[in-house]
């Protein structure tokens, strides 16, 4: 689902925003609010990305991020039929680059987005006790050398569920991690989260024991 929102963004975005730029050209109101409210989301998103706030929703996470390609196509419009020369001529210029990047992405270069996109999606998700929220991103894809597991622990509040936070952050490489679920077992008491796993080795020849313990203070 999230793959397709980020395909359908970049594929009509600057079709879209042209609509919106003609459809408002005698409502300079409107077009005015519709900005407001674009720019005002992508500050929000930005700002977000910087602090490591989001939502608890994946979809809406993502629907944000695109709304900064939203604002950067209506302004290029907008900045385009300015009647000063240079600002068109260079507005033209960045809407070649930013335009072809976006129909190249997601036309030749759709796997990459794919990878992009599936080295920040959780693969897991729990929701623990005090408004903690464990995920697991997989680390590595099909044309990698490596592969392993990061695990993000998250904080929310009960009384605004919708947001959350990153508090802790941690890599695993090891290819049992990649290969095998993991057991999630917080233990409030000590304020620590315990991981545990185990897998069958072929390098070792053997069945082998994984562990590691996440403090939250």
């Amino acid at each position: 689902m999230i793959f397709f929102i980020v395909l359908i963004a970049l594929w009509t975005f600057p079709v879209i925003t042209l609509l919106l730029f003609f459809l408002t050209k005698n409502k300079l109101s409107l077009r005015n609010n519709i900005l407001k409210i674009s720019v005002g989301l992508m500050v929000i998103t930005v700002v977000g990305l910087f602090t490591n706030i989001s939502t608890t929703s994946q979809k809406l996470d993502w629907i944000l991020l695109t709304s900064i390609y939203f604002t950067i196509c209506f302004v290029l419009w907008i900045l385009v039929w300015q009647k000063y020369l240079i600002v068109k001529i260079i507005t033209i210029l960045i809407m070649i680059v930013v335009f072809g990047i976006g129909y190249l992405s997601s036309t030749i270069g759709i796997i990459g987005v794919g990878f992009v996109i599936g080295a920040y999606e959780p693969c897991e998700e729990k929701w623990l006790n005090d408004g903690l929220i464990y995920k697991e991103i997989g680390i590595g894809n099909a044309i990698s050398d490596y592969r392993g597991k990061r695990v993000e622990i998250y904080k929310t509040i009960s009384w605004l569920p919708l947001i959350e936070w990153k508090i802790k952050s941690k890599d695993y490489y090891d290819i049992i991690t990649y290969t095998n679920q993991l057991s999630v077992n917080y233990k409030k008491a000590e304020n620590k989260i315990y991981l545990s796993t185990s897998g069958y080795s072929q390098n070792e020849q053997k069945w082998i024991t994984w562990n590691d313990v996440i403090s939250l203070e």
